[in-house]
């Protein structure tokens, strides 16, 4: 008499416990499921693509540009105006996209995985949370950490629904080691999972006493543990937990370079890209020459190898001991080298950095400067001293003015000489018209020479100019050729143009070597736009390999499933009845 009301129970558990289950992924695919490559800190944009290079004056500076050019990108993402470019994937562009291709196959994994949980196949969901949490371990950690922790949190949670209890705990106990304060929702883990959480998140924070020391070959790399910006390489870290932590280094110029590391001394050694030698020589032509054209057309050049519109250069100077950096910070449009935003600050070293520096940073990024009759706006006088145009007119008015004086006097003297001439000889006043005709005489003849010299050298620095444009601040570019010409030797132009001496004019270019010179500019842009088109094709190519393997991939998926389907057995109605 008791087996209906037997059956009527069974079967009210039994769609009480399908409700609960389908709650969790209903939940999950509210919260969980958008996928994100960036850190919801660092909102993606639609703006103009911009790259950061922080270029140390000094090369002791080194760790502190690097750790500068870290929040400059913060910066950047944060404006909303501009799209991020970082600077270690457009100069690895088939990295960046094989790193990008794996973060693509673990949000689909994921997806995956969603939906069989969903759907109460917790055996697919499980290695489909499995495969994604192994895909996400080979893309970039420095941005996809928290897609791997949520992966391998919700790996645990499909073995807790197979009954791999065991397994489970193993799982979220690795989580916690490198992820403490992660998220484990109590909708897919029972009361008695949630509670051992808790009590093993408690044990890691509590003996989170660990030490890492990072060292990096060469040294200089933005260190990122557990997908956490920590500091510039060498580095040495407390408070850790006793783990094996995700450590991924960033240098421009080298390979994304990932590992894991325990407590102690851990080395990488980082692998030189292609690029890394020119890269390295476009850097050392800024560092010698921080304040006029060469910078900006070493950045024009930076910014075409980067294959990106905008550069935010940063020119970082130090004072003594921990006194704060000095920092000329411009953004610049590549195409003609107009300067979007300019500014010069102090910015503190070490963790202050992080706010000290928020308010240059932030104006680099937040409006673009106007041009000026729709000629690009530049600045050269960035270290606060006198430029060069400037020194020459101050020389040239010098010049001018020892001339005058030297003419003045040498008039006196001969003023002087004739009075003597007619004088008495021998008496006290041909003997005085002598001595002063004399000293006139000799400070004529200095103020003469001195004059030529000074106005010599204000000319040169006035009037004659490098090749590729002037030198003076907030200037416009004198021609557009000037001011697309990309620079064009490794030695700064101070040792390619030599002064000659101030009493000789500047020495013009002849026809012949302007024809030459025209002409070698031609072939560099040529080759520069070879080079493009060349990183461009490689680009398209790998994006292509991706797609065609994601598609791949996806269609094997589909057929797999179809023939899980054709085999699996139906459930006729009495089965469904004795359940």
């Amino acid at each position: 008499m008791r087996r209906p009301f037997n059956r009527a129970l069974h079967a009210t558990l039994s769609g009480w416990l399908v409700g609960m289950l389908a709650m969790g992924p209903a939940f999950a695919q509210q919260q969980h499921v958008p996928l994100r490559l960036m850190p919801r800190t660092l909102p993606a944009a639609t703006g103009p693509r911009v790259a950061v290079v922080a270029i140390p004056v000094e090369a002791s500076l080194e760790g502190e540009a690097q750790a500068l050019a870290h929040w400059a990108e913060q910066a950047v993402a944060r404006s909303g105006r501009m799209e991020l470019v970082r600077l270690t994937d457009a100069l690895d562009a088939q990295g960046a996209a094989a790193r990008q291709a794996k973060a693509v196959e673990g949000n689909a994994a994921f997806k995956d995985g969603a939906k069989a949980y969903d759907e109460l196949d917790t055996v697919k969901a499980l290695q489909s949370f499995d495969k994604a949490v192994k895909a996400y371990e080979q893309a970039d950690l420095s941005r996809a950490f928290p897609l791997l922790s949520r992966a391998r949190v919700m790996k645990a949670a499909t073995q807790v629904a197979n009954g791999e209890n065991k397994a489970a705990e193993l799982e979220m106990r690795g989580v916690l080691a490198v992820d403490p304060r992660a998220t484990f929702n109590p909708n897919f883990f029972p009361p008695e999972e949630v509670a051992f959480v808790e009590k093993e998140r408690k044990a890691q924070l509590d003996g989170a006493q660990a030490t890492l020391n990072v060292r990096t070959q060469p040294a200089g790399a933005q260190v990122f543990v557990d997908g956490t910006y920590r500091g510039v390489s060498p580095l040495s870290l407390t408070g850790l937990t006793r783990a094996d932590h995700y450590v991924t280094l960033l240098a421009p110029g080298y390979a994304v370079t990932e590992g894991r590391a325990r407590e102690g001394d851990a080395s990488f050694t980082l692998t030189k890209l292609p690029v890394q030698q020119r890269y390295a020589a476009i850097v050392d032509r800024i560092a010698k020459n921080p304040d006029d054209e060469e910078r900006d057309q070493a950045l024009q050049e930076l910014g075409a190898l980067a294959g990106v519109p905008q550069v935010l250069a940063l020119v970082v100077r130090g004072g003594p001991g921990n006194a704060p950096l000095t920092v000329t910070g411009l953004r610049m449009d590549v195409a003609d080298g107009h300067n979007q935003a300019y500014a010069l600050g102090q910015v503190p070293r070490g963790e202050a950095m992080a706010t000290g520096s928020e308010a240059l940073l932030t104006g680099l990024v937040a409006q673009d400067a106007a041009r000026v009759d729709g000629k690009p706006v530049k600045h050269f006088a960035g270290g606060g001293g006198v430029s060069r145009q400037t020194a020459g007119y101050v020389l040239l008015a010098t010049g001018v003015a020892l001339l005058a004086g030297g003419i003045y006097f040498g008039l006196e003297a001969s003023s002087k000489s004739d009075a003597f001439k007619t004088a008495p000889q021998g008496s006290t006043r041909a003997e005085d018209l002598k001595s002063t005709g004399k000293t006139y005489a000799l400070v004529a003849d200095i103020g003469v020479l001195a004059g030529l010299v000074s106005a010599g050298a204000g000319s040169y620095l006035a009037f004659y100019k490098k090749k590729g444009g002037g030198s003076s601040s907030s200037a416009p570019a004198s021609t557009p050729s000037e001011r697309a010409a990309p620079a064009r030797d490794e030695k700064p132009m101070k040792e390619a143009l030599p002064m000659p001496p101030p009493s000789q004019p500047a020495k013009k270019m002849t026809r012949k070597e302007r024809e030459a010179e025209a002409r070698r500019q031609r072939e560099e842009a040529a080759r520069l736009k070879r080079e493009e088109e060349q990183r461009k094709k490689e680009e398209e190519e790998a994006k292509r390999k991706a797609d065609e393997e994601a598609k791949r991939k996806a269609e094997e998926d589909a057929r797999r499933k179809r023939e899980e389907e054709k085999k699996r057995p139906k459930l006729d109605e009495d089965d469904l009845r004795n359940y």
